[in-house]
This record gives C-alpha cells, sequence and structure tokens, in this order.
C-alpha cells in the first residue's frame, strides 16, 4: 500500500464519521429528525492541512562562479529528503499508532543504514554505523483512544465519535479506562478550575508558532487541573486541519493533545449539550503505555581527510516524530548533499570534515552526539567547529491570526556558541549570499543536538526554527521549499568553505 493508503480501521471510522454527520443534515430532508450532536459535525479522520504558497518562491541566489555546484541543487535534496520520510511513514503504514524514525526502533536503525550506505558512494572514509546503549527507560504509547460517548439525547442517530487526532502526551499512564463528562476549561495559563473534580478538562491553545511556544502554559495549567482533581487533561491545539501534535510532556497526569477540527467539534457539542440542558457530554479515554528498557539507537560518522588534521563536525539528527519533513529529513537531505560536494572537490580540503547523522534527539536517555563524543574521543580531538543541520528549508506559516503560507521560508533563530567575532559575521554574510532565512540578532543559543557536543569545549552553530508544523503529522514532503533546501545547501557549503580556511584563534577566540 503506498503513502497514501487507507486502513481497514480507517474506512470503519470514516464510515461512522459520514453518518454522524449525515445525522446532522439530516432535518434538511426530513423535518422531523433532530441533528446529530445539536448539529456539531464531527472530523471524520486525521486532515493535514494545506501548505501550499500564495505566489512564486523565490530561487537561491546562485553567485557568478557557482553555477556548475548541481549537486547543491533543491530538485536532488528533495529526492534525499523523500527517502527519509519513507522510513517514517513505513512504521506508519505498519499499523503503529505512534510513528516516525524513532530511535530504539527499526524506522531509525533502516534510516542509519541508508545514510551509511549513501556516505560510502559519496566516497567518504571510515564510514562506521555505530550502535549505543540507551542510559535510562522510554516512555512509549503502544495503543489509545479518545471517544465522544453518543447519547440519543443530543439528537437522533448521534453516535461514539473517535476523535482522530488524539495523542497521549508523554509520561501518561491509564489503568483501564477512564469515562468522565467533559468539561471546557479556557485558554492555557488562564483556566478555571471549577467543577473540574472528577472530569475531563479541556483546554485551549493557538500556538503563535510551534507547539514548542507554549509548552509552560500548557504543561503549569495541566497540572494544576489535575491537582484541582481532573481526571485527565485535553490539550486543543488549535491549528489548521486536524493533526496530531506530539508535545506538552509530562502534565501530571493523564492528559492527550487534539488538533483544531477535534477541539472545535468537542468544545461545540459540550456548549450545545449545556445550552439545552442536556446531560454532561462524555468522553472514554483508553490508553496502554509503557517504559521501555534496553533499547539501542544508531549514530552514523564518515570522515573527509584534509590537509589539516584540524576538523569540522557536519552533523544533522535521523530520528523524528511522524513524518518529520523538516524535522529532520530536510536537514539530513543536505548534510548527504554537502559531503557528495566536498568529496568530488579537485583541491585538497584545508581541514578535515566529519560528516555524523545521529540518533537519540528525541528520545530520552539516548543522545546520539553525547555518545558519539565518547565513543570517538581520539577521532574527534581536533575539531574546531561543530555545525548542526536542522529545521532548513519549510515554507514560513504564519498560524495567528489564521492560517497563511507564504512564499518564503521559516527564518531560522541562529546561534554562535562562543560568539566568535569571526563565525558571528560569516554567518550573515553568508545568509544575505545565498538568500538563506535568519533572524537579524544572532545569539549564543544552541538547544537540542549541540548540547551533545559541549564536552569538545569548540564553537557550535546552528539555524533552527519551530514552527507550526513542529512535532506534528503535518511536518510532510510538502511543506518543504525546494528552493529552500538550495539555499541551506549553498549557505552551509559557504560556511563550511571559509571556516576550513579560518585560524584556530578566529573560530574560537581566546
Amino acid at each position: 500500500m503506498g503513502r497514501t493508503g487507507i486502513t481497514h480501521t480507517g474506512l470503519v471510522l470514516a464510515s461512522l464519521a459520514v453518518l454522524a454527520i449525515a445525522a446532522c443534515s439530516s432535518s434538511k430532508i426530513y423535518p422531523n429528525v433532530k441533528p446529530a450532536w445539536f448539529g456539531a459535525t464531527p472530523p471524520s479522520a486525521l486532515a493535514n492541512p494545506a501548505v501550499k504558497p500564495g505566489g512564486q518562491v523565490p530561487a537561491a541566489i546562485v553567485p557568478a562562479g557557482e553555477e556548475d555546484r548541481t549537486v547543491l541543487g533543491g530538485d536532488r535534496i528533495r529526492m534525499s529528503v523523500d527517502q527519509v520520510i519513507g522510513f517514517a511513514d513505513e512504521m506508519r503504514r505498519q499499523g503503529n499508532q505512534m510513528w516516525g524514525r524513532i530511535s530504539g526502533f527499526p524506522s531509525q536503525a533502516r534510516t542509519a543504514d541508508w545514510l551509511t550506505t549513501e556516505l560510502e558512494s559519496a566516497g567518504l572514509k571510515d564510514v562506521k554505523n555505530q550502535t549505543y546503549q540507551a542510559t535510562g527507560e522510554f516512555w512509549w504509547p503502544n495503543e489509545w483512544s479518545a471517544t465522544v460517548i453518543g447519547d440519543p439525547a443530543y439528537g437522533d442517530l448521534t453516535i461514539d465519535v473517535k476523535l482522530a487526532s488524539a495523542v497521549p502526551v508523554s509520561g501518561s499512564f491509564i489503568d483501564g479506562i477512564i469515562e468522565a463528562p467533559a468539561v471546557f476549561v479556557g485558554d492555557a495559563g488562564e483556566v478555571t478550575t471549577d467543577g473540574v473534580s472528577g472530569k475531563i478538562a479541556i483546554q485551549h491553545t493557538h500556538p503563535d508558532t510551534g507547539a514548542y511556544s507554549d509548552r509552560t502554559k500548557v504543561r503549569e495549567s495541566s497540572e494544576k487541573l489535575i491537582k484541582a482533581g481532573a481526571v485527565s487533561v485535553i490539550n486543543w491545539v488549535e491549528q489548521a486541519g486536524n493533526m496530531h501534535v506530539f508535545d506538552f510532556g509530562r502534565c501530571g497526569g493523564p492528559c492527550f493533545n487534539i488538533g483544531g477540527a477535534d477541539g472545535k467539534f468537542i468544545t461545540d457539542a459540550i456548549k450545545n449539550a449545556k445550552d439545552k440542558k442536556a446531560p454532561e457530554i462524555k468522553l472514554r479515554l483508553t490508553l496502554k503505555a509503557e517504559m521501555k528498557k534496553g533499547l539501542e539507537a544508531q549514530n552514523v560518522i564518515g570522515v573527509l581527510p584534509g590537509k589539516s588534521p584540524e576538523a569540522i563536525i557536519v552533523n544533522a539528527h535521523l530520528d523524528s516524530w511522524f513524518n518529520g519533513a523538516g524535522d529532520n529529513a530536510d536537514g539530513v537531505g543536505v548534510l548527504v548533499a554537502l559531503a557528495r560536494y566536498f568529496s568530488h572537490q579537485t583541491a585538497p580540503l584545508p581541514k578535515t570534515l566529519i560528516f555524523v547523522g545521529s540518533g537519540g534527539h528525541h528520545s530520552p536517555g539516548m543522545n546520539g552526539p553525547g555518545n558519539l563524543v565518547t565513543m570517538n574521543a581520539d577521532t574527534l580531538k581536533p575539531v574546531q567547529l561543530v555545525i548542526n543541520l536542522e529545521h532548513l528549508a519549510q515554507f514560513q506559516i504564519d498560524a495567528v491570526p489564521e492560517w497563511k503560507v507564504n512564499t518564503g521560508e521559516q527564518p531560522k533563530g541562529f546561534g554562535v556558541s562562543n560568539m566568535s567575532p569571526y563565525l558571528v559575521n560569516l554567518v550573515k554574510q553568508a545568509s544575505q549570499r545565498y538568500g538563506f532565512a535568519i533572524n537579524p540578532e544572532i545569539t549564543n543559543s544552541v538547544p537540542g543536538d549541540l548540547g551533545g557536543y559541549a564536552p569538545l569545549n569548540v564553537a557550535r552553530i546552528q539555524g533552527i526554527h519551530s514552527g507550526p508544523l513542529y512535532h506534528t503529522s503535518g511536518d510532510t514532503l510538502d511543506s518543504i521549499s525546494e528552493p529552500g533546501l538550495e539555499k541551506a545547501a549553498r549557505f552551509y557549503a559557504y560556511l563550511i568553505e571559509q571556516a576550513m580556511t579560518a585560524s584556530a584563534q578566529e573560530l574560537n577566540p581566546k
């Protein structure tokens, strides 16, 4: 079955939803029939928002003399991105409710095998696919459901509605079944705890960018509601479509996220039932989760020797939640393009380049860079700079006040850990040279994978963003800008070329 295949379960759920929708509109044909859910329309399935720019996407700037760098072309990189996405999508097609390129699971191992082959074919030396052990437990949801329970009191032909976008929050557990009335408590950060005891509290959040920006207030409000007696909390993440959103971990109890359309349906149904003085809307929640132990993950490392043993690491993490096109298939695709570009240089490289595909970015206890540093201490001694490729080429999307896809790419917050004047100026120059979108202010913030490289005590740099598709099932290939891939590849190729000729003092000033 292809990537757009529909499972048997999906057909059943869709059919049930169609019946409910039909019941909602049946009053137009049969005046005496009361619409299901008092007219609130349940979504039928997961639905990704349309990601199509409203105009022509600007091509990458190609300075004179660089026209022959076709290996850095967006069309070629896009094919690699699609292949990387395929390893995640395969996990979904195998019937897993949670899917992605998950460290500790075969999907990430297959991605590492693929990258090993790519780096070998590019001509890198000493390519290694290194397995390492997890240092802790990993929470994993095997199976779950969130169902709005139908009642004839809500209208003729009202049936149960399974919320297709529901996904449990990390650290959640349910022993058996939770079945309780649902109550809407307002916006995260401003929730009311009145009347939540013994009920399932639904809070709303509408992130300006990605869910990342709302983590603190969602988590704190969830904990507040659980302490007030709520038996569960559901986070309605209001964005376009009806997506899985995997974020807001460890909320103090059993918690779920639901997408935009599911959230609107259930809150409309709650309001309608209250207005009609009907019985309270109830939800049924199930979750089978476990703490996995003894998992293994993979890093891939390959070397292009230079005239000097002084080295630069180019890193991209392999793992993802869901298809992870922008997090981080685009980074892996650009990594492969850069490896091919530098391996085909006719002149010797001034410095050694070390290319890394790292695991464990999303999996506690499986930090790839940290394990890489430990396992390759001698190889990494001459390293002077670490460059991380992540979230490189997603279209710029405005989620507030309404969903809008722009013709450019998400601007990246760029970090230079040691704020080396040479590197800061180089980043700004390269951004203008190729049209690679970054925010005006460069800071010393380098979150994520670069933390694992901190023991090297050298400059670490990256450009990264967290847009509306961050950690969602909507992070698909359609959201990736082909010209953006080329802008990123040319930007980093130039940056690496310049850094290879820089002095140790310029890269890491004392």
